[in-house]
């Protein structure tokens, strides 16, 4: 719903996540709830990787960080929202 890290995510960022992977070759990681966000004309992670973009779901920075060091040669990386909605 509204306020969640997922709804408040400006759209702009997806975008440059999308043009990270189609039009330079990164591996973008990323979280199951990120891949369907819409983006600028229709896109999201999820339709860029049915484009042919290397999108790649991971449950932690460590699957990323996993996945950069057997890929050296890539560059990988790892999109993540959130913000902390509990401080003390």
């Amino acid at each position: 719903g509204p306020g969640c890290p997922v709804c408040v995510l400006p759209i702009g960022r997806i975008d440059m996540a999308i043009q990270l992977t189609l039009e330079h070759g990164a591996t973008i990681c990323t979280y199951g709830d990120c891949l369907r966000v819409p983006a600028s004309g229709g896109m999201s992670l999820i339709k860029a990787k049915a484009r042919g973009g290397d999108v790649r779901m991971v449950y932690s920075i460590a699957d990323a960080l996993t996945l950069a060091r057997k890929n050296p040669e890539k560059e990988v990386v790892f999109f993540a929202i959130g913000f902390e909605t509990t401080p003390p």
